[in-house]
């Protein structure tokens, strides 16, 4: 099996890239991305360099039986026109799925997110599913306002094609590789009014890689919910980060200061990522656990993970 994987060297496209390599019904990976990488590939990757809203796409594809889309502007920094992000995202998206219908793949696996449930109706609820509805566009986060429009997108072309279709939909992914959302979490050095019990999961590295590693090699129709068994709340997520709050502040003061921060100051933290953090919601894995996939870590396991 011949797996081309884009988004090949940012944080969930190189924590996949390793995991397939070990896999050893996958023969080779073909690595797309911008960016080149930093460090020695293993050997099953080949790397080329390319965005994927190139017309390249295609003729890179060719030969591969099964497409994992991970591209994706997650860390979104003030430098980069709002028009760019979303052209990365959702044009983006759509070029790939038309090449993978052009090459007739077998399967294409996409990397969403739980955020791409509407995040208004979600806020306060327990364990949500699949069926929930995705979010209209109309949320403060650009994040998962291009999750949803990119699962619509799919949809729309690779309907009918025959190819299986999977959409993965992990929540906040943690992990020894995930430096810089640990670096994010430190620097909430507050106590947000009212949402100290905001409830929040994250899942392990390795469990997300189970999970698409299980999608490439088998046929998995459908979304699912990559999430842990449990949650915690914000306030022992902190605990766990080791932030002391020095302050209790409203989040719209905090989402202010955020704004400066990522303005002027070359933060990633865009302050829409605070809508996300407390919305104050949990998703069921059960539809994924039928498949017989199960997570190895709890979500207090897989902050610890990423402690350094």
């Amino acid at each position: 099996m011949r797996v081309f994987l884009t988004g090949a060297i940012g944080y969930l496209g190189a924590a996949l890239a390793e995991h397939f390599s070990r896999v050893p019904e996958i023969e080779s990976i073909t690595g797309v991305d911008v960016v080149p990488p930093r460090r020695p590939l293993p050997e099953k990757v080949r790397f080329v360099a390319m965005d994927v809203r190139s017309p390249e796409v295609s003729s890179a594809m060719r030969g591969h039986d099964v497409v994992v889309h991970t591209a994706f502007i997650v860390a979104w920094y003030a430098k980069m026109p709002a028009r760019e992000r979303d052209s990365i995202n959702l044009e983006g998206t759509r070029n790939v799925a038309e090449a993978a219908v052009a090459n007739r793949v077998r399967r294409f696996v996409h990397a969403s997110s739980t955020a791409a449930y509407d995040v208004n109706m979600t806020r306060g609820r327990s364990g949500g599913t699949e069926d929930f509805l995705l979010g209209k566009g109309d949320s403060s986060s650009y994040y998962a306002n291009s999750k949803a429009a990119a699962e619509r997108i799919l949809t729309e072309v690779i309907t009918r094609t025959g190819i299986t279709l999977t959409i993965l939909r992990p929540t906040f992914i943690m992990g020894p590789r995930n430096t810089a959302t640990m670096e994010g979490l430190r620097e909430f050095t507050f106590k947000p009014l009212g949402h100290g019990h905001a409830r929040v999961q994250y899942v392990h590295e390795d469990d997300v890689a189970t999970a698409f590693t299980q999608a490439a090699l088998t046929d998995m129709p459908g979304a699912y919910n990559v999430v842990p068994d449990d949650h915690l709340p914000f306030s022992e997520v902190q605990k766990i980060v080791g932030v002391k709050p020095t302050a209790t502040i409203p989040v719209w003061l905090a989402s202010l200061m955020m704004y400066f921060n990522w303005k002027y100051s070359g933060s990633q933290l865009h302050p829409s990522w605070l809508d996300l953090m407390f919305v104050d919601s949990t998703a069921s894995n059960a539809k994924l656990k039928a498949t017989g996939w199960k997570p190895h870590y709890t979500t207090a396991e897989a902050l610890k993970s990423a402690l350094s």
